[in-house]
């Protein structure tokens, strides 16, 4: 028992000193980072200072919250992103003339496929809505939008449907009632066909793609067929195809 005393003891002995050096070492580390992280978040804050041109660095979290709002994040926006997504040439092109109309963007890493879709209409499987974002100029939600998108590719999409026409569709395919159909799979001017896999592709109409644009570089490519209030004979008739289908069904 004495010796298991001894032994403990002596250990006691020869490691605190390594343990007590430990703990002050890892004492340091915690406060070099909590020392840098405030040194960071100072260093964003005098950032977003220089950029709004205030002079007084007083102010609060309050007040600088409120001026921030007060100009709509502008400033913001451009200090916290990368890119030209936020320029106001891009951003002027996307919403330019967007009163009743319903705006969407998708991302593609291929120059060339984004300059087919302009010519051939936007392929997509099952629902429209999974594979392009709708848009509002609430200028955080598409803060949100394009960072949560813009690793799929530096080519965005701009899709533009008229309002009209897509209430108008919307509402037929409410008296059909089909179960997983979208306004989109009617706005098609080719049939839908199967792909390898055996799943059903739908391509939009071409007419419904206002261009596309380079986020990195601020490049817009438009398209001359764009037209967002197009409407036709053969959208009826994917419509009278559907509803036959339907009642099939039943």
């Amino acid at each position: 028992m004495d010796n298991l005393f001894t032994i403990s003891s002596f250990l006691n002995y020869a490691i605190r000193p390594y343990l007590e050096l430990g703990l002050f070492i890892l004492l340091i580390v915690i406060i070099g980072y909590l020392y840098y992280q405030l040194n960071k978040r100072n260093s964003f804050i005098q950032l977003i200072y220089d950029k709004l041109h205030i002079r007084d660095t007083g102010l609060g979290k309050e007040e600088l919250t409120k001026i921030l709002s007060k100009l709509q994040i502008v400033e913001l926006t451009k200090i916290i992103t990368r890119g030209k997504f936020f320029d106001d040439e891009i951003l002027n092109y996307i919403f330019e003339d967007d009163k009743e109309k319903k705006l969407f963007l998708h991302y593609t890493r291929e120059k060339t496929i984004a300059d087919k879709v302009l010519k051939e209409g936007f392929q997509f499987r099952y629902s429209f809505h999974k594979t392009a974002s709708k848009i509002t100029q609430d200028r955080l939600a598409l803060i949100y939008k394009h960072n949560r998108s813009k690793y799929f590719g530096n080519y965005v999409l701009i899709l533009s449907i008229s309002t009209k026409i897509h209430n108008y569709y919307s509402e037929e395919l409410r008296k059909i009632s089909p179960p997983e159909a979208f306004v989109e799979q009617i706005l098609t001017e080719v049939l839908p066909f199967h792909d390898e896999n055996n799943d059903v592709v739908y391509a939009l109409s071409n007419k419904f793609i206002k261009g596309y644009f380079n986020h990195e570089t601020g490049e817009i490519t438009s398209n001359p067929e764009f037209n967002p209030n197009f409407d036709c004979d053969i959208f009826r008739r994917n419509l009278d195809r559907l509803r036959d289908a339907y009642s099939k069904e039943k």
